[in-house]
C-alpha cells in the first residue's frame, strides 16, 4: 500500500573509495615510503540520511530495530524491510521536529503524561527486579497444600439420568414394568407416555446432575437425584413422586465421588501458592522500602482529607449514574440539600421534577418539585422550563427544550412559546 509522504529530505549516499598509495620522491626511488593506511571507517556511523541538523546512521537503525519484537524483527532484515525501517525513522524524526517546532512537548498535558510514563516504567522495572528474588514454591509445599485442602479437589458424585414423567402412580408402575420388559424401547415409551414436553423429544434426557438435584427441565429435585444415584449405571426405577408428578428413571451412567490426583492439580497449586507468596513478598518489600524512606503520615490531616465532601458537580455526576429513576431522584435531592447555592443545583432540582413527570408519570410529585425550584431559584435559567412543565406536563404537548440533555450534564434550554400543533 503506497503512502504519500512529503519528506523534504536529501538522501545522501556515501561510499568509501580506495586510498591511493603515496609514492616517495623521485630522487630516491629505492627508498620509497611504505603505504599509509587509510583511517578506518566504522560502518555503524555511516550517515544514511539527514533531517535538518540530525543524522540517521546505521547505528540509529540498529537501535530502532531492537525496539521491534523478536518475532517481527526478521521482516526488516531484507533490503525492502531495511528501506521500510529507514523510511519510518525519517518519518518519525520529521514529525517529532514538527511537533517540537509547534510547542507540543511543552504542553502541560504532554509533560504530565511523559512524567507518568517515566514514573511507571521506573517503578515497574525496579519492582520486577526485586520480585525476581521471590523463590518459587517447592514440591513439598505444593504437596502439603494438596493434603490440607483435599476438599477443593473433590469431584462430587454425579449421575446422567433420563425420565418418563406421568400423571399418576398407577401409570408410573405400568410404564416401569414396560421399561423392564425384555426388548423394551425406552425412546418409544418416552414418546408415548411422558408428560414432560421439554424432554419428550430427546428420550427424556435430564442431563447430568449432582446430589443437589439441579435438573434443567424439572428444577431442583435432590430426592430424585439421590434415587437415581442409588440405581447405579444402567438402573431402572420408580415410581418417584415430585411436585411435577410421578417419574420412572433410567440411569445412563453414575460416577462416584472422586478426588483428583495430585499430579493433575499440581500446576494449579503451584500457581496459587506463587500468587500468595508474591503478594506477601511484595508487602514485605514495601514495608522495608517505607521504613527506609521514613514515611510518616499525619493521621489527623488524612482523616480530614478523607472526610472532604464531594463537590456539587461530582454529586450531580453520581446522580446521573445512579440507575433506577427513584435512585436518581434521591441523588439529585442530595445535591440540592448539600449544595443549595451551587451553579448546578437548579439543574439537579429540575431533574427531580422531570424524572417524576416523564419516567414515573407522577405528575403531582413532579409539580411539587418544579414549584420548589421556582420558589428557591426564581432567577435560574431553568425557571421558565420548570413553569412550562407545570403548565403542560399533563398534556401531550411536547416541550421545546431537551431535558434529557440536562441529565447528561448539559443545561436544559428554556422553552419558547411551545410547538405548534
Amino acid at each position: 500500500m503506497k503512502r504519500a509522504r512529503v519528506l523534504g529530505l536529501t538522501l545522501i549516499l556515501l561510499s568509501v573509495g580506495a586510498v591511493s598509495l603515496m609514492a616517495a620522491p623521485a630522487k630516491k626511488p629505492a627508498a620509497a615510503k611504505k603505504p599509509v593506511a587509510a583511517a578506518a571507517v566504522n560502518d555503524s556511523d555511516v550517515v544514511l540520511a539527514r533531517v535538518g541538523t540530525e543524522v540517521i546512521t546505521r547505528r540509529t537503525i540498529a537501535e530502532r530495530l531492537l525496539e521491534i519484537p523478536d518475532q517481527y524483527r526478521a521482516n526488516y532484515m531484507t533490503p525492502e524491510g531495511r528501506q521500510q525501517i529507514l523510511d519510518r525513522v525519517i518519518e518519525e524524526k520529521v514529525w517529532l521536529n514538527d511537533a517540537a517546532a509547534h510547542g507540543v512537548p511543552k504542553r502541560p498535558e504532554i509533560e504530565r503524561q511523559l512524567a507518568s510514563q517515566r514514573r511507571d516504567l521506573l517503578i515497574r522495572t525496579w519492582i520486577n527486579e526485586l520480585m525476581a528474588n521471590n523463590p518459587a514454591p517447592s514440591d513439598s509445599e505444593a504437596t502439603a497444600y494438596y493434603e490440607e485442602h483435599s476438599e477443593e479437589f473433590r469431584t462430587p458424585a454425579n449421575v446422567h439420568v433420563r425420565h418418563i414423567q406421568l400423571k399418576s402412580e398407577a401409570d408410573a408402575k405400568k410404564v416401569l414394568a414396560l421399561a423392564k420388559a425384555k426388548g423394551a424401547d425406552w425412546a418409544k415409551l418416552v414418546t408415548t407416555w411422558s408428560q414432560d414436553s421439554l424432554t419428550k423429544s430427546n428420550g427424556g434426557d435430564l442431563g447430568t446432575v449432582t446430589r443437589d438435584g439441579g435438573f434443567v427441565a424439572i428444577g431442583a429435585q435432590p430426592a430424585l437425584a439421590e434415587s437415581a444415584m442409588a440405581l447405579g449405571t444402567g438402573g431402572l426405577g420408580g415410581p418417584y413422586r415430585t411436585n411435577k408428578g410421578w417419574h420412572v428413571l433410567k440411569v445412563d451412567s453414575y460416577q462416584a465421588e472422586t478426588v483428583r490426583p495430585f499430579e493433575q492439580v499440581r500446576s494449579f497449586i503451584v500457581r496459587q501458592l506463587a500468587q500468595q507468596r508474591s503478594t506477601s513478598f511484595y508487602q514485605e518489600l514495601l514495608g522495608k522500602a517505607k521504613a527506609n524512606a521514613k514515611v510518616v503520615t499525619d493521621t489527623s490531616a488524612v482523616r480530614g482529607y478523607m472526610s472532604t465532601r464531594k463537590s456539587a458537580r461530582e454529586m450531580f455526576q453520581d446522580a446521573q449514574q445512579a440507575g433506577a429513576p427513584q435512585a436518581r431522584i434521591d441523588a439529585y435531592r442530595k445535591v440540592v440539600e448539600a449544595w443549595p447555592d451551587a451553579d448546578i443545583t437548579p439543574q439537579a432540582a429540575f431533574m427531580v421534577g422531570f424524572i417524576y413527570s416523564e419516567e414515573l408519570k407522577d405528575y403531582d410529585a413532579a409539580e411539587k418539585a418544579f414549584r420548589e425550584l421556582l420558589a428557591k431559584y426564581p432567577k435560574s435559567e431553568l425557571a421558565a422550563s420548570a413553569q412550562w412543565m407545570v403548565d403542560h406536563m399533563r398534556t401531550e404537548e411536547a416541550p421545546s427544550f431537551s431535558p434529557g440533555e440536562a441529565d447528561s450534564s448539559a443545561p436544559a434550554a428554556a422553552p419558547g412559546k411551545g410547538p405548534k400543533k
